[in-house]
């Protein structure tokens, strides 16, 4: 049975994610920080689903993945970060030193730490993926075209994270693991931009099947999944 970890597993794309691939019969490993959010879910997959309780950015996280992980399996398959969180606080004047922060902490110091703990279970899987989502709004050369949204600490954690990206994949491809960014679509969550038109789970969906489908040959770029096409950096 192929094995996945999604991050922020308890709300919108990450939830989807979830139950498309306890669907679709994979053991399934969801970090959230509250087990009731997905209790139902879990009751209903006694023998695939496995949650791991904390928030990425605590100190005992990796302790926790590592137990979880070791208990259930010695491979992973798929990595998914997909947990995120958002401050709509607009412009230099409104945004704290602390907001930068915090969504650092959430997009980049988290993502690496996932990625650094389950390194050694990665290794055992065949043909093993990360995939990072990210948001259209990290693009530097989006914003440097007129295209931003001024929210500091959202678009400068996610562009670090962009940048985490590239240097994974240039490191881990050595050892045959692949690493992926994916801005999954202007999503109609809690959070939702003003010109959000895409389910979660439809994004989802589409996700789960482009996961299994990435061609042997594809570059690192930040991949825009709704539009089958490619954002700048």
């Amino acid at each position: 049975m192929p094995t996945v970890l999604i991050t922020g597993a308890s709300k919108g794309l990450g939830k989807e994610l979830l139950k498309i691939y306890l669907h679709n019969k994979w053991k399934v490993f969801p970090l959230v920080r509250e087990k009731n959010l997905i209790s139902e879910i879990i009751s209903s997959y006694k023998n695939q689903c496995f949650p791991i309780i904390g928030d990425i950015t605590s100190e005992n996280i990796k302790n926790r993945i590592t137990t979880v992980l070791k208990t259930h399996s010695r491979s992973l398959d798929v990595l998914i970060n997909n947990a995120g969180n958002i401050k709509k606080n607009r412009g230099l004047i409104n945004t704290t030193v602390d907001d930068l922060q915090e969504l650092f902490d959430v997009h980049c110091k988290g993502v690496f730490v996932c990625i650094k703990t389950v390194l050694p279970f990665l290794r055992n899987a065949p043909n093993p993926k990360v995939i990072n989502i990210t948001s259209r709004w990290g693009s530097i050369q989006r914003t440097a075209n007129g295209k931003g949204n001024a929210i500091y600490s959202y678009n400068i954690a996610k562009a670090a994270q962009n940048m985490l990206t590239a240097i994974l994949h240039q490191e881990l491809k050595d050892i045959n693991i692949s690493v992926y960014a994916v801005h999954p679509g202007k999503l109609l969550t809690s959070i939702a931009a003003a010109d959000a038109d895409t389910p979660p789970e439809i994004a989802a969906d589409r996700l789960f099947h482009w996961i299994n489908n990435i061609p042997d040959d594809l570059n690192c770029q930040l991949y825009d999944l709704m539009n089958d096409s490619v954002i700048e950096w």
